[in-house]
Order: structure tokens, then C-alpha cells, then sequence
């Protein structure tokens, strides 16, 4: 078996399976029904708003959920730095979101808090009657079941071994078909509020890891 490149994110999922399994693989299945709607703002475009921001991809995964969803309701769009700072500001007025300089190694977005966190951004940008479910554990199937059905998930990673503890947004699916094995590996497509254009992850690596599906 090929050795892995632990820290890398994955741009590829086709070429991810390869390099995990070292046989040949090609794509099986792609939905993406947010890929159409889905901006990719990063956490590198907003820390030099205001006073300075650090350890802020919450409000980052909120600004991204917010884009995707006011676009496909055909809404007016709102600038992303205006989004963003909505929702660090409802993120310390509610006690979700610190923002603590990174040499602290503290702040970031409280886990236990984001289904109240996300609606309370929804609401702050138009968006109203949206349905939020909070999965204390992400299992690949149902995730890719919410995805499936049209839902948003707001993906909280935790000890990730790329990602570590770091909130996302997942938008699809990618199953990809390894050569001489039956089951084949499925990826979620990312906003992972680190690149400016899709990323994947794949399924098996969500080890400690939940959610709030989004169904809007």
C-alpha cells in the first residue's frame, strides 16, 4: 500500500484513493447540488478585518453557508467581509466565538453552541425557515444521505489529522471505484475555509467529528 501524505488536503479524490490504496481508481458517482450556489471565502480573506481575527474559521464556515443558500433563493448577495463579521459578532456577543490572539493557542468556535450559532447567522442575514439538525456524530452514510436530499452540513472536525479541530462546510458527494474491491471510497465535497476552490475529504478519516445539517 502507498504511505499516505497525512497533512495534505485533498484536491483530488480519484487521486487521493490511489495514493491511500495504490491500485487504479476511477470516479464512480459526483452529486454536488450546492456546487452551483457554493462560494469558497477562506479564513486568509478576513483576518485583517476590524481589529484583527484569529482561529475564525467559524465565522467563516457561517459566511459560506450564508452565501450558498442567499444564492440559491435567488436573494440579493451581501458582501462576504460584512457577512463575516455578523457572525463573529453574534459568535462573542453569545459567547461562541473567541477571538484570542493564536500565540494563546485558545479561541475558535464552540462546538456544544453551533446549531444555536448557525441559526442565530441565518437569521442576522434574511435567511428564515431553515431546519437545523444537530448530529452529535458524523457517520458517512447519514451525512451523505442529508447531502443527498438537498441539506447543507456545517461539519465540526475534531483531532482531524489534517484538519484538526477546524469547522467546514460540505456541499456533495464523490464515490471513487478502486480496482479489485467491492465497496468504493466516498469523499465529501469541502469549503474548507482554507482554499479558494474545492477541497474533498474522505469519509473514513471522520473519526470525532459532528454536524448541523442545514435544510433550507
Amino acid at each position: 500500500m502507498a504511505k499516505r501524505q497525512e497533512l495534505l488536503p485533498v484536491n483530488d479524490p480519484v487521486a487521493d484513493s490511489v495514493a491511500v490504496t495504490g491500485y487504479p481508481c476511477e470516479e464512480l458517482s459526483r452529486r454536488e447540488p450546492w456546487r452551483k450556489n457554493a462560494e469558497f471565502h477562506t479564513t486568509g480573506e478576513f483576518g485583517k478585518l476590524g481589529r484583527g481575527y484569529h482561529q475564525h474559521c467559524g465565522p467563516t464556515a457561517m459566511t459560506n453557508l450564508v452565501c450558498a443558500i442567499r444564492r440559491k433563493r435567488g436573494l440579493a448577495p451581501l458582501e462576504p467581509g460584512e457577512i463575516f463579521q455578523r457572525a463573529a459578532a453574534i459568535g462573542k456577543r453569545r459567547l461562541t466565538y473567541w477571538n484570542i490572539d493564536e500565540k494563546l493557542h485558545m479561541g475558535g468556535t464552540s462546538y456544544l453552541l453551533l446549531r444555536p450559532y448557525v441559526a442565530a447567522c441565518l437569521r442576522s442575514c434574511g435567511i428564515d425557515g431553515a431546519k437545523l439538525t444537530w448530529r452529535v456524530q458524523a457517520k458517512p452514510e447519514r451525512m451523505e444521505e442529508e447531502l443527498e436530499r438537498g441539506r447543507l452540513l456545517v461539519l465540526a472536525m475534531t483531532h482531524h489529522r489534517c484538519y484538526g479541530s477546524h469547522l467546514v462546510l460540505a456541499l456533495g458527494t464523490v464515490r471513487v471505484a478502486v480496482d479489485g474491491r467491492s465497496k468504493p471510497r466516498l469523499y465529501f465535497l469541502l469549503a474548507d475555509g482554507w482554499a479558494a476552490r474545492p477541497r474533498y475529504v474522505a469519509a473514513d478519516t471522520l473519526r470525532l467529528c459532528g454536524y448541523v445539517a442545514v435544510e433550507a
